[in-house]
């Protein structure tokens, strides 16, 4: 289970673009559920509280980004130390509960410098989003590393890595329906 730094530098990347895909929607189904809550209570806003769905998701969005791009760096380095620690433990369900377990430790203590650094004080909407943050950040960590190993793995046994989604081939369409023989109109 050894890895090098490509392999390393492969996995953060993936995490990283991981979770901000899963907080990207995760942040518009929440700032979508707050916006019709407020389309209920009141009633004739309709268009303004679609157009602020999307709004407060491009916010939280502008914030979230270098929230989890400062957080990746400072995670980089416990992250390499877990790894290297590791090396030696062929286990596969030992070093995916190891990532579980560093995943939501990590994405805990984002949460907690997040909340602290912007002053949050009582619990509003902007809680949701913080959880978020959390749930999709403690995924994104363990799945990265999933898809990094089995790609490594893979790549050591000489086998082509498998996509994430399989694209079906389509066959070409026969367009000659005709039995083969010769042409009416040829010379014969």
């Amino acid at each position: 289970m050894a890895f090098d730094s490509g392999e390393f530098a492969s996995g953060a990347a993936r995490a990283v673009l991981l979770h901000l895909v899963l907080f990207a929607s995760t942040s518009g189904l929440i700032s979508l559920a707050i916006c019709v809550g407020n389309m209920i209570n009141e009633p004739l806003q309709e268009g303004s509280a679609l157009s602020g769905a999307l709004g407060l998701s491009m916010l939280v969005m502008i914030f979230g980004v270098p929230i989890s791009l400062v957080a990746a760096l400072i995670g980089v380095l416990p992250a390499l130390l877990l790894g290297r620690g590791m090396a030696r433990l062929r286990a596969f369900r030992t070093h995916l509960l190891a990532w579980c377990a560093f995943g939501i430790a990590f994405c805990s203590a984002v949460s907690v410098a997040v909340v602290y650094i912007l002053h949050f004080d009582q619990m509003t909407w902007i809680s949701a989003f913080i959880v978020a943050g959390f749930v999709s950040g403690a995924t994104a960590i363990p799945v990265a590393w999933v898809r990094t190993v089995s790609i490594a793995l893979r790549e050591d046994r000489g086998l082509k890595p498998l996509p994430w989604f399989r694209c079906r081939t389509r066959r070409p369409v026969r367009t000659d329906t005709k039995a083969p023989g010769p042409s009416p109109y040829s010379d014969r």
